[in-house]
């Protein structure tokens, strides 16, 4: 497993954990207002590496089927047809 994947599931264990405590603490009546700022922070914290994650596997998705456009188009059209195809076709 990559190292963005285990962070984003190290965070939302975290923020599970977190949320859970702050539940569990209301119920009982404890005082969890520090671990109720935690599990906000950790769960906008999930989101930014959540966004970053798919960030990152949609441009590593594109890189992936540019090159397989190469290998398809490029022996049949040449490879200046391939790349605008894949160009395109992997357009944002």
């Amino acid at each position: 497993m990559e190292f963005s994947k285990k962070m984003l599931v190290l965070h939302i264990f975290v923020s599970v954990v977190l949320c859970g405590v702050t539940v569990a603490g209301t119920l009982l009546s404890w005082d969890v207002g520090a671990v109720a700022v935690l599990a906000g922070t950790s769960l906008v914290t999930d989101g930014t590496w959540g966004g970053f994650y798919l960030w990152k596997s949609k441009n590593e998705n594109r890189a992936k089927y540019a090159q397989r456009f190469l290998k398809q188009f490029a022996g049949q059209y040449g490879a200046d047809v391939a790349l605008r195809a894949a160009e395109i076709v992997l357009r944002d």
